[in-house]
């Protein structure tokens, strides 16, 4: 039996399991909510089933993803409805999560069976997709430093491309590479290299702004999509991180400091075109003597 959370001040009466919606209404809202795996898309068909049977204002999955959010900004003077989903497992530290509902007015028993029989026809679909998501970050994701991997990468770039051909913005990447890191492994052993490795991402992580993303390629290698309009731009974050290198003990310790190759995206790039200017970059900053950047 489905339970119910409100702050309206008026209480709900059991809800009990009969059929509210006709067989064929259910499987049409069955054939939306099963045509994409894709969670951020599978919440805006929901909200459009909602609306077709509820005076819904706003859905609210948050607990699955800061941004899903749909409909118009929650209000203080509608009902507020939050329904538990107690059969997903979310995370290590999460136990349960709630799906709230905001409605322009006060719903009648038959609208609260309906929103019943949809939020647990809405269950199955997202349990999917979150299962979805996750196997998705894991072939995203490097285990080691949690950073995206060259997937990830690939997925990222991809994404700032399409924006240029729509907006005519403009990024820059960085391609980071260790100077002296194989002679942790050799002298270190691989646990001490993994630690270089792990707070190499940390740096990275706090010298780029949050909305931007750091990778790692494999070995020591690394790169960093900025949202840069300039060559002065990718500069300054480019001795950002060198210098953040140069600061941190566990790095000094070991005389690892970083070789930077940068690029900024221009009109008409590929993907392969902007790498092959930064990595080049990085070769000239290798060459010249390690521990400085490059710009192609």
């Amino acid at each position: 039996m489905i339970q119910f959370e409100t702050t309206a001040d008026t209480a709900f009466s059991p809800i009990t399991e009969r059929e509210v919606l006709s067989s064929d209404q259910i499987n049409s809202v069955l054939s939306q909510l099963t045509s994409t795996i894709e969670l951020s898309t599978l919440g805006s068909l929901y909200f459009t089933q909602l609306a077709t049977f509820l005076p819904v204002e706003s859905l609210d999955l948050s607990d699955f993803g800061e941004t899903l959010r749909y409909g118009l900004r929650p209000r203080d003077n509608i009902e507020t409805i939050s329904l538990p989903v107690s059969s997903i497992k979310f995370g290590e530290n999460q136990t349960s999560a709630y799906i709230r509902y905001q409605f322009g007015e006060m719903l009648a028993p038959t609208q609260r069976r309906i929103l019943a029989n949809l939020h647990h026809i809405f269950i199955r679909p997202l349990s999917h997709a979150l299962e979805f998501r996750r196997l998705k970050l894991m072939a995203t994701k490097d285990p080691l430093t949690n950073l995206g991997n060259r997937n990830g990468f690939n997925d990222a770039a991809q994404r700032l491309i399409n924006r240029n051909v729509r907006s005519d913005q403009l990024f820059g990447l960085l391609v980071v590479d260790l100077d002296n890191f194989k002679q942790v492994n050799d002298c270190y052993g691989h646990q001490q290299g993994d630690r270089v490795l792990q707070e190499t991402a940390h740096i990275l992580l706090d010298c780029i702004r949050g909305h931007e993303e750091a990778f790692r390629f494999g070995g020591d290698e690394f790169c960093c999509l900025l949202d840069v309009d300039n060559a002065q731009e990718l500069n300054t974050v480019a001795q950002r991180i060198q210098r953040a290198m140069h600061r941190h003990p566990l790095l000094t310790s070991h005389g690892v400091t970083s070789s930077i190759g940068g690029s900024l995206f221009r009109a008409g790039d590929s993907l392969e075109m902007v790498f092959e200017r930064a990595d080049k970059a990085l070769y000239e900053a290798k060459d010249g003597g390690k521990d400085t950047y490059q710009a192609a």
